[in-house]
């Protein structure tokens, strides 16, 4: 039943075209990829069950006049496990680090964030303000509650149904996955035929700890609504309208209440548009940079 979900999910997405990105790979406090030179930079942030080269070769335009570095999240991609935990501090702190380490915190970078990595962003700007110059965030699961939160995640992802029914089950078939990588990544593939490999092998590109404390302590917990209150940079929010993960009507609440928050809806968009309508995503990213940046001297 699960597997006819996911299957069906694909079949509602949109067209999806991606090609591998640019840059050069290395790992500092997290494994990045980094293209390009100068600030200030921008930084991308991938959601639950992906890895940085989810932003494909429609982003690499965003290197044209500075630095565009795409980590992969603690716990997912090539980055390892930390002893720390996944809760959202630590998540933010790490992509802090990432950033000061590859000496691009000289000025306040703009964060390009898709679902999870939405919420990451949120907390990097509320722990690391000097960091943080603006935000625009795809896809965000902002919940008003853990109920919510819980019963819109169930509904829309069959893994995390899975989860919220029976977390004990979750760990098992997790813990298979990561003893087959290979015939867990082709069953992806199977599952998710609209997704390029890649990203299909990325989905099980975890470990169990990674990917339930990360769901439990930073998407269930919705805390993510409170930190936009103590944020002062733009936020900006991009949501499909056929997107069946978020709450729009929540989302819509947060815009109205918050000067620095807006809010932007597509139609015939769903949760993965940083996918099906990159260019577009790519756009509203040099958007939010033109209006923070190029009124500064020595910015192009």
């Amino acid at each position: 039943m699960l597997v006819a979900a996911a299957r069906r999910t694909a079949r509602l997405s949109g067209r999806i075209t991606w090609a591998p990105p640019a840059g050069t790979s290395g790992t500092a406090a997290l494994a990045y990829r980094l293209e390009g030179s100068g600030l200030p930079a921008t930084v991308l942030l991938h959601g639950l069950f992906a890895s940085g080269r989810y932003w494909g070769a429609a982003y690499d335009g965003l290197a044209q006049h500075s630095s565009l570095l795409v980590p992969d999240l603690a716990g997912f991609g090539r980055s390892v496990e930390v002893d720390d935990g996944f809760g959202p501090e630590v998540h933010a702190d790490l992509v802090a680090r990432t950033i000061t380490e590859l000496e691009l915190g000289g000025q306040p970078a703009l964060i390009g964030a898709h679902s999870l990595g939405c919420l990451i962003a949120i907390q990097l700007a509320q722990r690391h303000p000097d960091l943080v110059a603006g935000i625009v965030a795809f896809s965000p699961p902002l919940y008003p509650d853990e109920a919510d939160a819980r019963r819109r995640l169930g509904q829309a992802n069959p893994l995390i149904r899975l989860f919220v029914a029976s977390p004990l089950l979750t760990e098992a078939v997790c813990d298979w996955m990561c003893r087959h990588r290979n015939l867990a990544g082709r069953l992806g593939r199977w599952i998710r035929p609209d997704l390029p490999a890649p990203l299909a092998d990325d989905r099980f590109n975890h470990t169990y700890r990674s990917y339930s404390e990360t769901l439990a302590q930073v998407i269930f917990s919705a805390g993510a609504a409170g930190w936009i209150d103590e944020v002062t940079v733009p936020v900006h929010l991009v949501a499909g309208l056929d997107d069946d993960v978020i709450d729009l009507a929540f989302l819509r609440r947060l815009a109205e209440r918050h000067p620095h928050v807006s809010l932007s809806v597509w139609s015939e968009a769903r949760h993965e548009l940083t996918l099906t309508h990159a260019t577009a995503c790519a756009s509203e990213i040099e958007h939010l940079r033109a209006s923070l940046f190029t009124s500064q001297p020595g910015n192009p």
